[in-house]
Protein backbone atom coordinates (compact mmCIF):
# COMPACT_ATOMS: atom_id res chain seq x y z
CA UNK A 1 0.00 0.00 0.00
CA UNK A 2 2.66 2.50 1.02
CA UNK A 3 4.73 1.50 -2.00
CA UNK A 4 1.78 2.38 -4.25
CA UNK A 5 1.30 5.75 -2.55
CA UNK A 6 4.98 6.58 -2.91
CA UNK A 7 4.73 5.79 -6.63
CA UNK A 8 1.67 7.93 -7.35
CA UNK A 9 1.96 10.84 -4.93
CA UNK A 10 4.12 10.94 -1.83
CA UNK A 11 1.85 13.54 -0.23
CA UNK A 12 -1.21 11.23 -0.17
CA UNK A 13 -1.93 9.63 3.17
CA UNK A 14 -4.26 6.87 4.26
CA UNK A 15 -7.19 8.28 6.18
CA UNK A 16 -8.93 5.16 7.44
CA UNK A 17 -9.46 1.47 6.88
CA UNK A 18 -12.82 0.81 5.20
CA UNK A 19 -12.95 -2.96 5.38
CA UNK A 20 -12.11 -6.24 3.72
CA UNK A 21 -13.86 -8.99 1.87
CA UNK A 22 -13.02 -12.10 -0.06
CA UNK A 23 -11.27 -10.09 -2.77
CA UNK A 24 -9.09 -7.76 -0.72
CA UNK A 25 -8.95 -4.81 1.65
CA UNK A 26 -9.90 -1.16 1.10
CA UNK A 27 -8.60 2.07 2.61
CA UNK A 28 -9.77 5.65 2.20
CA UNK A 29 -7.12 8.18 1.23
CA UNK A 30 -7.01 11.80 2.28
CA UNK A 31 -7.79 12.81 -1.31
CA UNK A 32 -11.21 11.17 -1.32
CA UNK A 33 -10.33 7.95 -3.05
CA UNK A 34 -10.68 4.30 -2.12
CA UNK A 35 -7.54 2.19 -2.52
CA UNK A 36 -8.20 -1.52 -2.88
CA UNK A 37 -5.45 -4.12 -2.44
CA UNK A 38 -6.45 -7.42 -4.03
CA UNK A 39 -5.83 -10.92 -2.72
CA UNK A 40 -5.84 -12.63 -6.11
CA UNK A 41 -4.65 -11.75 -9.59
CA UNK A 42 -8.02 -12.66 -11.12
CA UNK A 43 -9.99 -10.33 -8.84
CA UNK A 44 -7.53 -7.54 -9.54
CA UNK A 45 -7.63 -8.10 -13.31
CA UNK A 46 -11.44 -8.23 -13.32
CA UNK A 47 -11.74 -4.94 -11.43
CA UNK A 48 -9.07 -3.13 -13.45
CA UNK A 49 -10.35 -4.45 -16.78
CA UNK A 50 -13.95 -3.51 -15.97
CA UNK A 51 -12.97 0.10 -15.31
CA UNK A 52 -10.84 0.15 -18.46
CA UNK A 53 -13.65 -1.36 -20.54
CA UNK A 54 -16.21 1.12 -19.24
CA UNK A 55 -13.84 4.05 -19.85
CA UNK A 56 -13.23 2.77 -23.39
CA UNK A 57 -16.95 3.22 -24.02
CA UNK A 58 -17.09 6.60 -22.27
CA UNK A 59 -18.79 5.28 -19.12
CA UNK A 60 -16.80 6.96 -16.36
CA UNK A 61 -19.34 8.37 -13.92
CA UNK A 62 -22.69 6.64 -14.21
CA UNK A 63 -24.62 3.92 -15.97
CA UNK A 64 -28.38 4.08 -16.00
CA UNK A 65 -29.14 5.85 -12.74
CA UNK A 66 -26.19 4.28 -10.87
CA UNK A 67 -22.98 6.11 -10.02
CA UNK A 68 -19.81 4.21 -10.86
CA UNK A 69 -16.50 5.13 -9.25
CA UNK A 70 -13.94 6.46 -11.68
CA UNK A 71 -10.64 4.59 -11.59
CA UNK A 72 -7.88 7.02 -10.59
CA UNK A 73 -4.94 4.65 -10.80
CA UNK A 74 -3.77 1.07 -10.67
CA UNK A 75 -0.62 -0.97 -10.35
CA UNK A 76 -0.30 -4.41 -11.93
CA UNK A 77 2.67 -5.49 -9.81
CA UNK A 78 1.06 -4.51 -6.50
CA UNK A 79 -2.48 -5.54 -7.55
CA UNK A 80 -3.95 -2.23 -6.41
CA UNK A 81 -6.81 -0.20 -7.88
CA UNK A 82 -7.54 3.36 -6.74
CA UNK A 83 -11.00 4.72 -7.43
CA UNK A 84 -13.35 7.50 -6.40
CA UNK A 85 -15.00 7.03 -3.05
CA UNK A 86 -18.75 6.79 -3.57
CA UNK A 87 -20.91 9.13 -1.53
CA UNK A 88 -24.23 9.43 -3.33
CA UNK A 89 -26.54 6.48 -3.88
CA UNK A 90 -27.50 4.68 -5.96
CA UNK A 91 -24.08 3.31 -6.84
CA UNK A 92 -22.32 0.11 -7.82
CA UNK A 93 -18.89 -0.96 -6.58
CA UNK A 94 -16.71 -4.08 -6.53
CA UNK A 95 -16.07 -5.54 -9.95
CA UNK A 96 -13.75 -8.32 -8.77
CA UNK A 97 -16.37 -10.99 -9.41
CA UNK A 98 -17.26 -10.25 -13.01
CA UNK A 99 -16.71 -12.11 -16.20
CA UNK A 100 -15.54 -10.11 -19.16
CA UNK A 101 -16.43 -11.41 -22.62
CA UNK A 102 -17.64 -14.73 -21.12
CA UNK A 103 -21.27 -14.95 -20.06
CA UNK A 104 -21.90 -17.34 -17.17
CA UNK A 105 -23.22 -20.75 -18.12
CA UNK A 106 -25.83 -21.03 -15.37
CA UNK A 107 -28.77 -23.41 -15.47
CA UNK A 108 -32.34 -22.11 -15.33
CA UNK A 109 -32.50 -23.26 -11.69
CA UNK A 110 -29.47 -21.15 -10.79
CA UNK A 111 -30.95 -18.09 -12.54
CA UNK A 112 -34.24 -18.67 -10.68
CA UNK A 113 -32.41 -18.94 -7.35
CA UNK A 114 -30.50 -15.68 -7.96
CA UNK A 115 -33.68 -13.92 -9.07
CA UNK A 116 -35.50 -14.99 -5.89
CA UNK A 117 -32.51 -14.01 -3.75
CA UNK A 118 -32.27 -10.62 -5.48
CA UNK A 119 -35.94 -9.87 -4.83
CA UNK A 120 -35.48 -10.77 -1.15
CA UNK A 121 -32.33 -8.70 -0.71
CA UNK A 122 -33.31 -5.60 -2.68
CA UNK A 123 -37.11 -5.59 -2.82
CA UNK A 124 -39.08 -5.80 -6.04
CA UNK A 125 -38.56 -2.26 -7.37
CA UNK A 126 -34.85 -2.05 -6.56
CA UNK A 127 -34.26 -5.55 -7.95
CA UNK A 128 -35.72 -4.46 -11.30
CA UNK A 129 -33.27 -1.52 -11.30
CA UNK A 130 -30.40 -3.92 -10.49
CA UNK A 131 -31.45 -6.16 -13.38
CA UNK A 132 -31.47 -3.16 -15.75
CA UNK A 133 -28.02 -2.19 -14.50
CA UNK A 134 -26.65 -5.69 -15.03
CA UNK A 135 -28.19 -5.74 -18.50
CA UNK A 136 -26.48 -2.42 -19.29
CA UNK A 137 -23.15 -3.86 -18.13
CA UNK A 138 -23.75 -6.91 -20.31
CA UNK A 139 -24.07 -4.61 -23.33
CA UNK A 140 -20.32 -4.01 -22.78
CA UNK A 141 -19.70 -7.76 -22.31
CA UNK A 142 -19.29 -7.30 -18.55
CA UNK A 143 -21.20 -9.95 -16.60
CA UNK A 144 -21.67 -8.84 -12.98
CA UNK A 145 -21.87 -11.89 -10.71
CA UNK A 146 -22.05 -10.33 -7.23
CA UNK A 147 -25.27 -8.30 -6.98
CA UNK A 148 -25.85 -7.76 -3.28
CA UNK A 149 -26.77 -4.74 -1.17
CA UNK A 150 -23.18 -4.11 -0.07
CA UNK A 151 -22.07 -3.75 -3.71
CA UNK A 152 -25.14 -2.12 -5.23
CA UNK A 153 -26.42 0.53 -2.87
CA UNK A 154 -29.68 2.47 -3.06
CA UNK A 155 -30.45 5.68 -1.17
CA UNK A 156 -33.05 3.91 0.99
CA UNK A 157 -30.42 1.31 2.03
CA UNK A 158 -27.47 3.65 2.58
CA UNK A 159 -28.61 4.85 6.00
CA UNK A 160 -28.23 1.34 7.43
CA UNK A 161 -24.98 0.60 5.57
CA UNK A 162 -21.75 0.69 7.55
CA UNK A 163 -19.33 3.48 6.49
Amino acid sequence: MHQYLSLVDKSVKLKRYLGAGTDGAVWESDRGTAIKVFETPIGYANERDTYLRLAEFGVTNSLNEFWIPQMRGYDDDLQIVEMDLMQDAPFIIDFAKVRIDRPPDFSADVFDYHDKRGREQFGEENWRAVQRLMSALESFQIYYLDPRPHNIVFADQKASKAP
